[in-house]
């Protein structure tokens, strides 16, 4: 076993133990199970950066923006000019890939967000759409498919087929 797992699973035991649980609990399931389950929950934010690039904090994103304040963030986000994602702790995370070199948000972007409004989709959902390559686009992903100025009317075609069967 590497270090790094040795380091990982020593944590994982010292966790346990603060939260007074030995590891054993029937409630916990089987240990093999158990270890899994962690180690899946621990790839997923690894798979998501790899899937979605970077993904800025509200204050990233206010000085990318150039805005004063990260209310004025929070209002993009509510006016759905911006994607957000929410993690499990709360925290608002925005990925770079909708801005354009000059800071600003692709407009084609927001147009997208809205159309999965309209189905209540979150925005883990939205951004995974958006980086996933699309039959309809010829295999680009959305998201490079608008960057590189193409059909947008195909583009939110495609979105109104991928969200349908989300709003039954």
């Amino acid at each position: 076993m590497s270090a790094g797992l040795d380091t990982a699973a020593a944590s994982f035991r010292a966790t346990l133990a603060e939260l007074g649980l030995s590891g054993d609990e029937p409630e916990l399931g089987d240990a093999a199970r158990l270890g899994q389950r962690a180690a899946l929950v621990a790839a997923a934010g690894a798979m998501w950066r790899g899937q979605l690039g970077p993904l800025l904090d509200m204050r990233q994103a206010k000085d990318l923006l150039g805005v004063s304040s990260r209310q004025a963030v929070h209002d993009l986000i509510q006016r759905r000019r911006l994607l957000a994602v929410s993690t499990e702790d709360g925290r608002t995370l925005i990925p770079l890939f909708q801005f354009t070199e000059s800071g600003r948000p692709y407009e084609a972007v927001a147009t997208i967000v809205r159309v999965f409004a309209e189905v209540d989709a979150t925005g883990w959902t939205i951004a995974s759409w958006l980086t996933t390559p699309s039959a309809e686009l010829d295999q680009h992903t959305p998201i490079a498919w608008l960057k590189a100025g193409r059909d947008l009317d195909l583009a939110i075609a495609a979105a109104r087929a991928a969200a349908a069967p989300l709003g039954w």
